[in-house]
């Protein structure tokens, strides 16, 4: 199997068990053409390609970002 990813600017944290780590959410199809969400906590380039590219791409990814707002009563 093989899939096709591209990354979104969706992170959450995901939880298994005890633990818990951030992650960017990724979005695809398999070679099938099945829908695939993944959540990878941590990506790179091979050490022998160019890092500096790859990074600047993954960067110029927008995150989303989701406002909050909260009742300033509620900080002492």
């Amino acid at each position: 199997m093989k899939i096709t990813i591209e990354p979104t600017g969706v992170f959450e944290t995901i939880r298994q068990g005890d633990s818990s780590c951030y992650a960017r959410m990724w979005r695809g199809t398999s070679d099938k053409g099945v829908e695939v969400i993944c959540w990878i906590p941590l990506i790179g380039a091979h050490k022998d390609g160019d890092q500096a590219d790859f990074l600047r791409e993954l960067n110029e990814v927008k995150a989303d970002r989701h406002l909050v707002s909260f009742d300033m009563r509620m900080i002492l």
